[in-house]
């Protein structure tokens, strides 16, 4: 309850950040549910019956060192679920194997085994990593006594850098195990646990001396460092992260050459890009839509955001979809608060500017107002639209009563009457 209520305060003070109660939707995230600080997600694909499952959370751990946890291939079975045997068939280098791999599958079922390619590629401008694997076409390997073996398994790990001893690890999966299992049946078992079970799995094994030692040793430990040392590639770093979400590029490069956000890159740069100051240092860069009664230099830098922004539609420079999927970064606004003022700030044009582009578009409107009737004349009654901004009573409500709204209805209930009541 206590992420309901953080997701909803920031999505309801703002008109643009709405919790993702979504429906299960062919080829969308569908979000299942929260365990242990991990998100888990489904999605099915359009015109198939699979789905792929994918769990996104924090590990307390380098990048190296996960990334060493992740080579030792032999030790899977002491942290995987359901992973009976994982053997090296091939390694071509140090970064990409064959492998061998036997699920222990719940009787009645005979196991399944699978012979993976499994590749590494680090991109440090970024700072992440991507372990992806899938079938070894090109790989002859004999089919093994008393396990059937699997059509089809691929997925990745995708590492991020979001501090020295903090990365967050995305992992997702899709498979048929063929046989006697229907792919329905299969999506409906533990499977859809497993992004879970890998990530908690991590977070356990980091913890170990002789993963520690030999990401300290490995060559990516000093190409890691080297780009820390480095302001510009700390700025990268972060605009990476933001560029998640101001999917613009023009745009993404005007905000990071103002002022307040080359601040922000000099404190993420002088706290060695800890996680403390990348999540803060998130949170302000979107703060920036709130200043106001601004002068000279700043003033001029946000006249130029507002006439680049002037003919442009929310979906071409901002991506709500991803957004809403970094569930730890709303949370953190919600609690932060200086966004869910800012955006509410009359006295800002940028923010006033937001508000018109956030309710002006269909997707952005419908997201927060089911409502089919009410989300119509959202969109099309501009007379309407500036009295809900001009609405003192719906941003007390919205900014001081967060814990009132229990559910998206609630929010849904409160636009309602505000709109009525502008007819009285």
């Amino acid at each position: 309850m206590k992420r309901i209520l953080s997701v909803t305060v920031v999505v309801l003070s703002c008109l643009m950040l709405f919790a993702p109660f979504a429906m299960g939707v062919d080829g969308k995230w569908e979000f299942l549910e929260t365990i242990d600080g991990v998100d888990l997600y489904r999605m099915t694909h359009p015109g198939t019956k699979v789905c792929t499952f994918k769990g996104v959370g924090f590990v307390d751990a380098k990048i190296e060192v996960i990334g060493a946890v992740l080579r030792d291939i032999e030790a899977y079975p002491t942290w995987m679920a359901r992973c009976k045997k994982a053997e090296v068939l091939k390694r071509v280098d140090r970064n990409t194997f064959i492998v061998h791999y036997i699920v222990d599958t719940p009787f009645p079922y005979m196991n399944r085994d699978v012979v993976l390619s499994n590749k590494t590629r680090y991109d440090f401008n970024k700072a992440t990593a991507v372990i992806t694997f899938g079938i070894a076409k090109d790989y002859s390997y004999p089919e093994q006594p008393g396990c059937f073996r699997m059509p089809s398994l691929e997925g990745e790990y995708y590492l991020e850098y979001f501090g020295r001893n903090k990365t967050r690890v995305t992992y997702m999966h899709r498979a048929d195990p063929g046989g006697n299992i229907p792919i329905t049946l299969a999506n409906r078992f533990e499977i859809q646990y497993y992004p879970v079970h890998y990530i908690q799995g991590i977070r356990r094994m980091v913890k170990k001396r002789r993963y520690i030692e030999a990401g300290l040793k490995s060559p990516e430990h000093e190409l890691i460092e080297k780009t820390l040392r480095n302001k510009a590639d700390v700025a990268n770093i972060l605009k990476n992260r933001i560029g998640r979400y101001i999917i613009d590029p023009v745009l993404l490069n005007m905000l990071f050459n103002m002022t307040v956000p080359r601040k922000i890159v000099d404190n993420v740069y002088a706290t060695r890009s800890d996680f403390k100051s990348i999540r803060q240092g998130m949170i302000d860069l979107f703060c920036v839509v709130g200043q106001s009664d601004l002068t000279g230099k700043m003033k001029k830098e946000v006249d130029t955001l507002i006439a680049y922004l002037s003919d442009k539609q929310l979906d071409s420079f901002f991506s709500m979809e991803r957004f809403m999927d970094e569930r730890w970064l709303v949370d953190a606004i919600a609690e932060d608060k200086k966004l869910v003022y800012g955006l509410l700030n009359m006295k800002s044009d940028l923010a006033r500017v937001i508000f018109e582009k956030i309710t002006t578009s269909p997707s952005a409107v419908t997201r927060f107002i089911r409502n089919r009737r009410l989300a119509e004349r959202i969109l099309a009654d501009a007379s309407l639209r500036k009295k809900l901004w001009n609405d003192y009573v719906l941003r007390e409500r919205l900014a001081e009563e967060p814990g009132s709204f229990k559910s998206l209805d609630d929010f849904e209930k409160l636009i309602a009457e505000r709109v009525e009541s502008y007819q009285m």
